[in-house]
């Protein structure tokens, strides 16, 4: 498995025939879904950290079909609009989630789950920012590299590209689409 590919607007998911998904147990949804194995092991060794410190971290999205990351595109569209789902959802063959090697997160907190734009500003989110490189995970879509990634900011995104590259990207505020174009 290639952890270090970089699949985006202009980099489409050439094949994932080699995916090799294991089913994840998750607290927020009571439904079936799978990451790529090493994925969720290093999952597992930062939630388990963030566990010890007082934090609770799951996983709200994992891997997704191409079938499944259509149906998220469209509903985007009937709701919101082309031009805002452009910049929120990827189409599909375009999706980091498509990989099994992204992980949508949530925090629990005070009995209730917190996803999304909600755990911007929480203590939990910023341990998890300032330490997933640790575990060889990078927030892929940062505040400011808008224009980089051409997605909004997601704090609650993360991706998992191995412990070398994921530290040299935390220590040189580089997203994969600046590191790609530095090579």
């Amino acid at each position: 498995m290639n952890y270090e590919i970089l699949v985006n607007k202009d980099n489409k998911m050439v094949d994932n025939d080699n995916l090799k998904l294991v089913k994840i147990f998750t607290n927020y949804k009571d439904k079936e879904m799978f990451l790529e194995e090493k994925t969720y092991e290093q999952f597992l060794k930062m939630k388990n950290e963030a566990s010890n410190l007082g934090y609770e971290i799951d996983i709200e999205s994992a891997y997704r079909t191409h079938e499944y990351q259509q149906k998220l595109f469209d509903d985007l569209v009937i709701e919101k609009g082309l031009e805002y789902a452009k910049t929120h959802v990827a189409v599909p063959h375009t999706s980091e989630h498509e990989t099994g090697l992204a992980i949508d997160f949530c925090i629990y907190k005070n009995n209730k789950f917190i996803d999304e734009y909600d755990i911007e500003d929480l203590e939990e989110t910023s341990w998890l920012h300032n330490n997933c490189h640790k575990y060889g995970f990078i927030l892929r879509y940062p505040r400011d590299k808008e224009d980089i990634t051409k997605y909004s900011y997601e704090p609650w995104h993360i991706r998992y590209v191995g412990n070398n590259l994921a530290k040299y990207l935390y220590k040189n505020n580089l997203t994969l689409e600046e590191y790609y174009n530095n090579k």
